[in-house]
Order: C-alpha cells, then structure tokens, then sequence
C-alpha cells in the first residue's frame, strides 16, 4: 500500500511458478530475456491480495502497470487484507483474520511476507504493554500502509499504529489509536497509500459524501479531507490503492462480474482510465509500487571488466621496453662512439708519411686537404713516380730553346746581311 522500491520486485518471487512478469518485476533472480521492457516513466509492479468469496485463501498477483498486464504468484494459505509494504525491512505485513480452516479465535493475527514469498504468522495484534493479547484490535480491518517502523492500519473509523520494528518490545502491536474524522468520509476507505511527500495517507471515499472522490488521512490528527479534482469512477468499493510515479491507481473489487483498475494522474491532468480487469472480488488489497528503474543497474556491472582491461596495460610494462632500449644506447655509451672518430683522425696522422715528402713543397698545396687524410698519402705515392718524368720534359725542352735560340741567331745575321746589301746599292 506504501509507494515500494525496486528492491521489493526482487524478493517476492517464486521462479518456478511465474514467468516473463516475474522478471519484469524482479521480484526473483532476473531473466532478463523474459521481462518486458517497462520504458513507461509511470511503469511499476504491484502485489495484490485477492478473495474471490468468504473464508476462501488469499491468491497473490504480480500486476505490472500501467500496461496491466497480471501474472498468479501464490496461494497465500491465509485470508488477506490491509497490506503494507515496508522498504526497510523489504518485506510486506498483512491483517490475516483467518485461515481455511476457520477465523482465529482472539481476532485478526499479523502475517509477514518475506523475500523467498513464504507467509510466517506472527500472532495476535495486541496492545503495546499488554502481557498476554486478549482480543486483536485489527479483527476485520481494510486498509493498510507502512511509514517506516509504522504500520497504518484502519479498522471502522479508527486508525491504528501497529509497531512494526523487530528490536522492540512492542513488536506487531498497537502502539496508537487515532480517531478518524469525519466518519462520513473515513467509513468508505477501503485502503489508502502513504505519501512520503506529505506525510498524508491516501486514499479512495465511497461513501454518498465522497463519492468516489481520493481523500486524505492525517495519521496525527485523524483528519480526512477530499482533494480536489481527484475522482474515480462511481461503483463499488475500491479495496486497492497504491501511489506510482505521477499516478494513484486504485481497483474497484467489482464492477458487474469483473474488478477494475484504473490509473489517475495526480496532478488531475486527466480522468481515470482503466487499465486492467480481474475477476470480481469480495474483498482485496495490494502493495507496491514497486518500481522498475531497478533492472537498468544491471548494466553497470559490464563497465568493471573494461576497467580490468584499463589495468592490462599497465602489467604490459612493454611500454619501459622502450626506456630499456634507450638504457642500452643510454648516453654514458656515446664516450665509446666519440673513441672512434679520434680513432679515425689518428689515420689524419699523415705526420708519419710527412717526414719523407715533407722536402716536396708541391704535394703541400693538396694535403692542405684534412678532410680527406688518406687521399693525400696516394697522391704521395705517385709524386715518387712523377720526378723522372720531370727530368725528361726538362730535357726535352732545352734541345727546343738551343734550336729555337739557333734558329732566331740564322734569322738575326740573315736580316742584318739583307740590310747591308739593301744600303750599298743606295
């Protein structure tokens, strides 16, 4: 009856016994293969308790809204009503006034719905302080929701808050009374959801007053007012009331041989509208919502294993290879090269060949030469074969200047002659 949480949708399956909605609800081990796809931003799941006749046992629903699709969980074994969900403790309280068997002698007894979905009896709702319960104060009640540690329960027009944290003393009994006023409203709550965002309960009227009209319950004041623009379709009355994201949803336990949920938005944006059809109840509840944001999480998990592969590089230390290699030429290597270079210029060392050419002032010009230091010692090689022919071409050119110096002495006399010879005939 309280607005639930994700969590709930993974407790309270059986996975044998119900298929793809169990998995859209999450209510047992995900199968995500068989969820559908619950994209809608008011999706969640409810469980409902539903009695088809007197005295019969309890069928529990899965039904998944606001497509109202609705799956059989269970038969709870015990008669049903004034369920609340408690997100603490992820599990759901019922009034249980009997069972098969018969009702129960002291009045209605607390049952306790846990993750596993096995139904634990916890015995007479007493008072608080009271050493031995004579008669449960719940007997017959109708409406159910949780806040916390507190269970909200209406029985006629009183609203009883039953203890519901397991280290107290006080544990499933009646810890406050609190009168509900006006009666004319409060008599025709048939179950109401508690609102954390105002602290109210709420709740569908069908009394001549309400008129089907969504109330609220103050749990501190006993005060029950209409709100305004919230209004369900005339009929019977609404046993089933839970609040989803942006949306009440109650259920008429009959409408001619049928029950009816309908969705109304909160904000009166638009009238209700049916959603899903059952059979026609005697008497019903449900708590929930039970939202379906829960199964995105699973998700998540995959990134881990890309962070794993992240840490894979960093073994992979091949990247200080590289570093290594620089260590192998690392710079105290670079004296060895630098030998080698003065290993070369020592080649220079043409001082040694020097000593013998040094006489021939002609080879000079071209050791002038350093770069090339073994170019200058071939090049002294062939000066030793080159002085003969310099002997030669001397030689040959003295016999050329005696002819020539000859030859012009002929020509000198010869002209000279002429010159004479030319005068005496003058």
């Amino acid at each position: 009856m309280t607005g639930g949480r994700a969590r709930w949708a993974a407790m309270l399956g059986v996975a044998a016994a119900v298929s793809a909605l169990l998995a859209a609800t999450g209510w047992l081990a995900p199968t995500p293969a068989k969820r559908p796809a619950a994209q809608d931003p008011d999706g969640c799941t409810i469980l409902q308790a539903e009695n088809e006749r007197d005295g019969a046992p309890t069928t529990l629903r899965l039904l998944s809204l606001p497509d109202g699709t609705t799956k059989r969980l269970t038969q709870a074994g015990y008669w049903i009503n004034a369920m609340g969900y408690s997100a603490a403790q992820d599990v759901v309280y019922g009034v249980a006034d009997g069972t098969p068997r018969g009702r129960y002698d002291h009045g209605a007894h607390a049952v306790r719905i846990d993750a596993s979905g096995v139904v634990t009896d916890l015995g007479v709702v007493g008072r608080a302080g009271a050493q031995r319960p004579v008669w449960s104060l719940v007997t017959g009640a109708t409406a159910g929701a949780i806040a916390g540690n507190r269970w909200y329960v209406r029985q006629d027009s009183d609203l009883y808050t039953v203890d519901i944290d397991p280290a107290s003393a006080d544990y499933v009994r009646v810890a406050h009374r609190t009168a509900l006023r006006p009666v004319s409203l409060a008599a025709g709550v048939d179950d109401f959801a508690y609102d954390p965002s105002s602290g109210l309960l709420l709740g569908v009227s069908t009394t001549s007053r309400g008129d089907s009209s969504v109330v609220s319950l103050d749990p501190s004041t006993g005060k029950v007012a209409v709100v305004p623009g919230l209004v369900f379709p005339r009929g019977g009355a609404y046993g089933s009331v839970v609040l989803g994201p942006g949306a009440i949803y109650a259920t008429a336990n009959r409408d001619g041989r049928r029950s009816v949920t309908y969705r109304l938005p909160r904000d009166g944006s638009g009238p209700a509208v049916e959603v899903s059809t059952g059979p026609a109840l005697v008497s019903g509840d449900a708590a929930g919502c039970f939202a379906e944001a829960a199964p995105p999480p699973p998700p998540p998990p995959p990134p881990p294993p890309p962070t794993t592969t992240s840490e894979t590089p960093s073994p992979t230390p091949t990247t200080s290879p590289p570093p290594s290699p620089t260590s192998t030429t690392p710079a105290p290597e670079p004296p060895p090269p630098s030998q080698p270079p003065p290993v070369e210029q020592p080649a220079a060392v043409a001082p040694t060949p020097t000593p013998t050419p040094t006489p021939e002032a002609t080879p000079t010009p071209r050791a002038v030469e350093p770069p090339p230091p073994p170019l200058p010692s071939k090049r002294r090689v062939q000066p030793t074969e080159e002085p003969p022919p310099v002997v030669q071409d001397t030689a040959v050119r003295t016999q050329e200047k005696r002819r020539w110096g000859l030859t012009a002495l002929i020509l000198v006399l010869g002209g000279g002659a002429a010159v004479g010879h030319v005068r005496r005939h003058r």
